[in-house]
Order: C-alpha cells, then sequence, then structure tokens
C-alpha cells in the first residue's frame, strides 16, 4: 500500500472515529485511539506495506469505535453496521469481488442468527448485524473455519468477564464486539484478506 495514502487514511479515520464517538455519547480515548493508529501505521509499513487493502484499513479503524461503544453502552448501533456494509458493498464493487462478499456476509449473518435463536437471544442483535459485516470483509468462510471464530470469540469474551474489575457475574452482560474483532484477526489474518 502506498505510504502516503495510508498517512491520510488515518487522519481521515480519526476524524470519523470522533464523530462516532461524539455521536453516540462515548468517551473517544483519544491518547489511546492515537497509539492505536501510530502502532498500525508503523505495523502495516513494516509488515504489510503491499499486501494490506481499503477494506482492512476500514475495518481496523471502524472496529475500534465499535468497540468502544458497545463496551460503553452495551449496543452496536445500526448507524455504524448500516453504513459500513455499504461501504464495504462500493469496496467490493470496486475491488470486484462483490458475489464474495455479499455471500460471506449473508453467511455470517444467517450463521449468527441462528446461534442468537439457538441461545434463546443471549447474543445481542447489534452482534449478529457486525458478523454479517465481518462476513463482507473475509468473504466466503468454511465452515470450520466458522466454528473456530465462534469458539475463539468466546473464549476471549469469557477471558474479558473474567479480567472484569468488578468481578464475575451470571448474568453479566458482555460486550462481545471486541471479542469478535479480536478473532476474526486471528483466524483470518490481514494477509488472508488481501485483494
Amino acid at each position: 500500500m502506498n505510504p502516503e495514502l495510508l498517512i491520510i487514511f488515518f487522519p481521515i479515520g480519526f476524524a470519523i472515529h470522533l464523530y462516532l464517538c461524539r455521536k453516540f455519547d462515548t468517551e473517544p480515548q483519544k491518547v489511546k485511539t492515537l497509539l492505536l493508529y501510530i502502532y498500525l501505521v508503523f505495523t502495516i509499513l513494516l509488515y504489510f506495506s503491499g499486501e494490506l487493502n481499503l477494506r482492512t484499513l476500514f475495518y481496523l479503524i471502524l472496529g475500534w469505535s465499535i468497540v468502544l461503544i458497545d463496551y460503553q453502552h452495551h449496543r452496536i448501533p445500526n448507524f455504524i453496521t448500516g453504513y459500513f456494509a455499504v461501504a464495504l458493498f462500493a469496496i467490493a464493487l470496486i475491488d470486484h469481488r462483490v458475489f464474495d462478499s455479499a455471500a460471506g456476509g449473508a453467511e455470517f449473518l444467517s450463521f449468527f442468527g441462528f446461534l442468537a435463536f439457538a441461545t434463546k437471544l443471549k447474543i445481542g442483535f447489534g452482534d449478529v448485524k457486525l458478523a454479517g459485516v465481518i462476513g463482507m470483509i473475509v468473504g466466503m468462510a468454511t465452515f470450520q473455519e466458522l466454528i473456530n471464530y465462534v469458539l475463539l470469540a468466546a473464549i476471549l469474551g469469557l477471558c474479558s468477564l473474567l479480567a472484569n474489575p468488578n468481578g464475575i457475574r451470571l448474568k453479566a452482560q458482555i460486550p462481545f464486539a471486541a471479542p469478535m474483532i479480536a478473532a476474526s484477526l486471528v483466524i483470518w489474518p490481514m494477509l488472508h484478506m488481501k485483494g
């Protein structure tokens, strides 16, 4: 990826992050966000300079905003997932991967929708919609990848529950966006998401 484009993309992403946090009354954690973006810029330039694409960058930047909003309010707004899906569809048109993106989104959406109903709605619909967006980024996945993804996200969610300073409560709501995003970056690393 062109370093100049990368340097331009992150300030735009930071402005979008600030807008979303202000719109949904969330602390933007400016210092942590800037440190994360600086880390991402250097990591991308050092290790992924020729292999990263626009949808992955978009995912990394908006993923952080989604994590903060979900952590504070225990919800993922339709505004974010809806516009995110539209932007990803436009990127898929440019990348000539519309079928793969749409099929991946439908696959993840239906799989997590089934999980939501099977668990009597213990998985929120915001998480189901976020899974659809992740599917649009990843594209079609095998059943084994989906199972590994769900298991890793569940393990990460339990770890976040164990790390909670308020202690473990059986009825605790787990903001599941962070484990879902982290698990997707482990199961399908950025090398797999290249265009």
